[in-house]
């Protein structure tokens, strides 16, 4: 019985069977394959916060013959010349952005691109060593390890650039708000010691406010109520600071 063959594999690549026994419906992770003098390397193309997960095939197939050929993209090693290519200008932008970010907001919206970039590269770097080890003689995969390496130890120092960035935002962000606060509570301060020095006169004062004014500065005994009201502002204002120490 004909095994089925898997979508993702190009009709006209004539895999050996072995090969395709290990292939599932989907492309699945990054691997590399070699079976019967054919070395088949499953990528992934740079991944993208929209792609939800998802992730779109990259593959490249060396015959006995070393002849290479890759799907989607055409054009064997100069193929996979060009995703390699397109990881490093990734992880270039990715680097710009960490620069220009300010805000915790601006870091957070980095990582969703750094983090699956960042796996993605370094599985990308595994197929290649192995790819390397099983090839030892071929310096073009030599060279394609190397430079995945280097693409692995960039990304990751943007990772830790993001990290510590968005840190540094976040506690930037409550020294502020601390301080914020912190103005607040004085002004409530100030704001609570002027309605307790003149709640009692007012209240004091609200005794006469039924009657005319030449009225209320001619009764007996107003300027001492006064008076009496101001002391005993006072007198809550000392009592007030005295029970917070």
């Amino acid at each position: 019985m004909e095994r089925k063959r898997p979508n993702f594999i190009p009709k006209s690549w004539d895999l050996p069977e072995s090969i395709l026994k290990r292939l599932g419906d989907s492309a699945g992770r990054q691997r590399m394959m070699d079976e019967d003098g054919h070395l088949l390397l499953i990528l992934h193309q740079a991944p993208e916060p929209e792609d939800a997960e998802v992730r779109k095939p990259a593959l490249f197939w060396c015959q006995p013959s070393g002849e290479w050929k890759s799907s989607p993209e055409g054009g064997g090693l100069a193929a996979l010349d060009a995703h390699i290519e397109s990881y490093r200008k990734n992880i270039l932008a990715q680097d710009a952005a960490v620069e220009a970010a300010t805000t915790p907001r601006h870091y957070f919206d980095v990582k969703k691109h750094v983090n699956p970039l960042q796996r993605s590269t370094r599985n990308l770097m595994t197929v290649m060593q192995e790819a390397r080890e099983v090839r030892p003689e071929d310096r073009r995969l030599i060279n394609f390890r190397d430079r995945t390496c280097e693409l692995e130890r960039a990304i990751e120092l943007v990772a830790n650039d993001a990290k510590s960035g968005m840190d540094f935002a976040l506690a930037e962000n409550t020294e502020e708000q601390s301080r914020f606060a912190h103005q607040a509570n004085l002004e409530a301060r100030k704001l609570n010691r002027l309605v307790a020095f003149f709640f009692p006169l007012a209240t004091l004062v609200a005794v006469f406010g039924m009657n005319p004014p030449a009225e209320v500065f001619t009764m007996p005994g107003f300027w001492l109520v006064i008076l009496a009201g101001i002391l005993a502002g006072l007198f809550i204002q000392i009592v007030a600071r005295v029970s917070k120490r």
